[in-house]
């Protein structure tokens, strides 16, 4: 165990008080345009009823047309679109106009289904609208209806969009499909819920009441998902269209991803069916085209090493365990044996079930990115080593190093967690496989939302970490151009990593993921000869943030190497030589060296920040992965260059995250450095919220003294995720933020204030804060067309970015140690998201750490002595 964890050790954060915001009326804003319907009833009722008219009328003649044609049957049920009022009108109250809701859009569209093909209870709605009857009230909110044939438009990938009109009836095409299907969940969710004073009887006889009306049945709400299965697969399949659902690798299991609200699937259809099947499917929501991978180049000509001199021992028997997700791994490598869990590797790849090696040219993959969980900066030369962890093996790329067609990424990984969690509890899991293109900014893809479910089923307690993608130095793709169309069209380096087509790839976008971008460990200068990237700055080829609605992505950076280019040529020329590369394990099947320095990529970042997550499981093996993210995180900092201005901080949380994390201030503390955590995982309901409580040492609060003490909070937690809806707080069943006290203000006083003013922020934008200048903040501003930023209301040194948008939540701050107070208090406040239970919780651990800049004041025996058990109150207040 490292000096900072067994001589400093991370101390308890004391629970201190408790309450639960009341519910308040909900009194929502009302837009012009809906004030305006309200006022002229007769005509815009006159609109919504000629376009009932339309879409139903058309959708009966579609239906009538269908059949003349020979085409598959669809379900029964009628498509369009909305556009309602996005500030007054909730979504879900859609069900009392007798239509589910297929997709929440943005600016209030959304794509609605209704089995009652006459829109009958949306008319009858409309009349009490004119007749201002009771039921009638919600009309005017509706803006809009649109034909369901403008559905491409918004269920559309970016580049399938861009295709759209070339698609060719006759070719084969593989996509992947997003189909709404409610679950019981949720519909259990909204049962009625005891009131004050109710008895027992009473209570239940409204509860089967409400079940009788609604006849729910976990059983039926299952048939619904397997009718609307059947009935897709029946449709892809017709003999017309002669397509198919791809099945799962082992061949006799149907290749599915469910999530709450919805099913995922991988399909091969012709062209002609896909064109059908997107305008007439009435409860599709997402299509996109297959992805192939994007993995880094090797130079084979490169020189390695066989270090000879040293001896690799087996880790404790009951070391954490990491699950490599990748190519494979040479097994009986000499620097690897004795460290794979052999009886437990296992292939997906089809055809080679029974062939786990690492088969990629030029040194493996897989081999490589185990070597790196092994050998976090270089393979030691002598001496001995005995590993943190065990290795395990899950090969699901194939011997080009490429993901096959019909393995369905969602599917592939809650076969392999359940595979490795269910039988050796594994819970670290590194996935060093990207897309080629940009993460998607609209829906979660299902790649991504798989690892969310994964995550949240096991209640957080457990950690994919993901690299961020690369970019090639040559060779474009559609919506990713390579280094050299950046700088050929003028954008340079390090400007073009705040491109858009340089975003993340998926799965890199996931919520829970710990996502890893690179940064050079060297700077490599023989003109003409430099590399693009100096020492500790953004490599050339790493994908950048932010992620989807904003969130901060990557998380983290490792040292992954960089590009040198050839100044002196034209077109330039891009090299990894040996000082700019990681060294690296390879393969060895096909001959060469044991070690290398050969190759770049976040592929080889992402497997050193997953050794940290190791290590931190050996020397904590009862805490919850939501604290090792946390501690990653909190470890992390930004280099000295990135504090400059605060155009470059800027620069530097888009392109690096929180910064390069450190294993020993994520393992524990030093005379100047203390940190506090939640003991274990905590769980907190929405409308709660939980103060915690630092003892400050009266020596730091003197006026005189002035320390410099930097305060860093991280945030970590788990929410269950849903697919068809297009905002943060809309996909988390439970979203939560932190904030913390000011100055002289008591515990008392904080927690009423949080309560307080709980729903006194906007739906889209959380409210600020004052008291420290932290570095985020909790607001973000959004960049006027002028190119300036507002900064009235922000609370955050950098404007344009939030801390609360993700489910790992960092800030920090420097003040001055007599700002601090006697009593520091964290509260972290729940928030509804989707799941509408009251009792419905979110898991989440959280982190404080202070810290002596530039000082070796011994802070850590203080604050560890005036930590005191704090007796826990509750409080409730109502919010007016």
């Amino acid at each position: 165990m490292p000096d900072s964890a067994s001589n400093f050790p991370h101390l308890p954060l004391r629970l201190a008080k408790q309450g639960i915001a009341a519910s308040p009326r909900v009194v929502r804003q009302t837009s012009a345009r809906t004030t305006a319907n309200r006022g002229d009833a007769g005509g815009h009722a006159r609109k919504l009823s000629s376009s009932v008219d339309s879409i139903t009328t058309n959708w009966q003649e579609e239906q009538k047309q269908r059949k003349k044609e020979g085409k598959p049957d669809l379900p029964d049920a009628v498509s369009f679109i909305l556009q309602v009022d996005p500030d007054a009108f909730d979504a879900d109250s859609l069900k009392s106009f007798g239509i589910e809701v297929v997709a929440d859009l943005e600016e209030g569209y959304i794509i609605g289904a209704s089995a009652d093909t006459e829109l009958s209870e949306l008319r009858r709605k409309i009349e009490k609208f004119i007749n201002s009857e009771r039921g009638g009230g919600k009309v005017p909110e509706i803006w809009e209806l649109l034909e369901g044939t403008q559905r491409p438009e918004f269920i559309l990938s970016d580049s399938l969009r861009a295709e759209w009109d070339r698609i060719i009836d006759e070719q084969e095409y593989i996509v992947d499909v997003g189909i709404s299907c409610i679950d019981i969940q949720d519909q259990y969710s909204r049962c009625p819920k005891r009131k004050e004073s109710e008895t027992d009887e009473k209570f239940q006889e409204r509860v089967e009441k409400w079940l009788d009306k609604h006849n729910l049945t976990l059983r039926e709400w299952d048939d619904l998902y397997l009718n609307r299965l059947d009935q897709f697969e029946s449709f892809i399949s017709d003999e017309i269209y002669n397509g198919e659902l791809l099945q799962s690798v082992e061949g006799n299991t149907v290749g599915v991803s469910r999530l709450p609200d919805s099913f995922s699937c991988r399909i091969r259809i012709s062209g002609k069916g896909l064109k059908d099947l997107v305008l007439g499917f009435p409860y599709i929501f997402d299509v996109c085209e297959y992805e192939d991978i994007a993995l880094p180049p090797v130079d084979p000509e490169a020189a390695g090493n066989n270090p000879d001199g040293f001896e690799l021992r087996p880790p404790e028997p009951d070391a954490p365990r990491v699950c490599i997700i990748d190519s494979g791994i040479e097994e009986r490598h000499r620097l690897l044996r004795g460290v794979i869990d052999e009886p437990n590797s296992r292939s997906w790849v089809p055809g080679e079930l029974d062939q786990k090696a690492d088969y990629v040219p030029n040194g493996g993959h897989g081999t490589r990115v185990a070597g790196a969980v092994i050998y976090p900066r270089e393979v030691p030369r002598t001496g001995q080593l005995q590993p943190i962890c065990w290795l395990q093996n899950a090969r699901v790329l194939d011997r080009g190093n490429h993901l096959p067609r019909n393995i369905f990424p969602p599917e592939v990984l809650e076969e392999i967690v359940g595979f490795y969690f269910g039988r050796t509890r594994t819970r670290l899991f590194n996935h060093s496989i990207t897309s080629i293109t940009p993460c998607r900014t609209q829906f979660m893809t299902a790649w991504a939302a798989a690892i969310d479910k994964l995550t949240w089923n096991v209640g957080g307690d457990l950690l994919f970490i993901v690299a961020a993608g690369n970019l090639n130095a040559r060779g474009d793709y559609p919506t990713r151009p390579a280094i050299a169309a950046h700088l050929g069209a003028g954008r340079n380096y390090p400007d073009y990593l705040l491109y858009p087509s340089v975003r993340i790839a998926s799965p890199g976008q996931s919520f829970q993921a710990l996502t890893v971008g690179s940064i050079a460990h060297a700077t490599y200068d023989a003109p003409p000869l430099r590399s693009l990237a100096d020492v500790d700055c953004p490599s050339a080829f790493s994908c950048t943030g932010l992620g989807i609605w904003n969130t901060i992505k990557p998380e983290v950076v490792e040292y992954g190497g960089d590009y040198v280019i050839d100044l002196s040529s034209s077109p330039p020329t891009f090299t990894t030589p040996g000082p700019v590369c990681p060294e690296l394990i390879r393969s060895i099947r096909d001959g060469g060296p044991v070690v290398s320095r050969n190759t770049v990529g976040t592929s080889f970042a992402a497997p050193k920040v997953m050794h940290m997550a190791a290590a931190l499981s050996a020397v904590y093996p009862e805490a919850s992965a939501l604290l090792y993210r946390a501690l990653i995180v909190q470890s992390a900092r930004l280099p000295a260059w990135a504090e400059e201005s605060d155009e470059k901080r800027y620069h530097a949380i888009r392109t690096m995250g929180y910064g390069i994390p450190d294993l020993d201030r994520a393992l524990g503390n030093s005379l100047s450095r203390i940190t506090l955590t939640t003991p274990s995982s905590e769980s907190i309901r929405a409308r709660q919220a939980k103060v915690y409580q630092v003892q400050i040492p009266d020596f730091l609060l003197r006026e005189g003294e002035g320390y410099d003490i930097r305060i860093e909070i991280t945030l970590s937690y788990v929410a269950e995720p849903r697919r068809t809806r297009r905002n943060r707080r809309k996909y988390l069943s439970t979203w939560l933020d932190w904030t913390c006290s000011k100055r002289g203000e008591d515990p008392d006083a904080f927690l009423a204030k949080v309560l307080k003013e709980y729903d006194q922020a906007s739906p889209d934008a959380e409210a600020g804060e004052s008291g420290f200048p932290w570095t985020l903040g909790k607001k973000r501003a959004r960049r006027r067309d002028d190119g300036t930023v507002p900064s009235q209301g922000i609370d955050g040194i950098v404007k344009e970015i939030s801390r609360s948008a993700g489910t790992i939540q960092k800030d920090w701050a420097i003040v001055k140690s007599y700002n601090l107070r006697e009593g520091f208090c964290i509260a972290v406040v729940g928030h509804e998201g989707w799941n509408k239970d009251p009792e419905a919780t979110a898991p989440y651990c959280l982190v404080v750490s202070f810290e002596a800049v530039n000082s070796e004041i011994p802070i850590y025996k203080a604050f560890a002595q005036i930590q005191q058990p704090l007796q826990i109150q509750q409080v409730s207040v109502t919010v007016s």
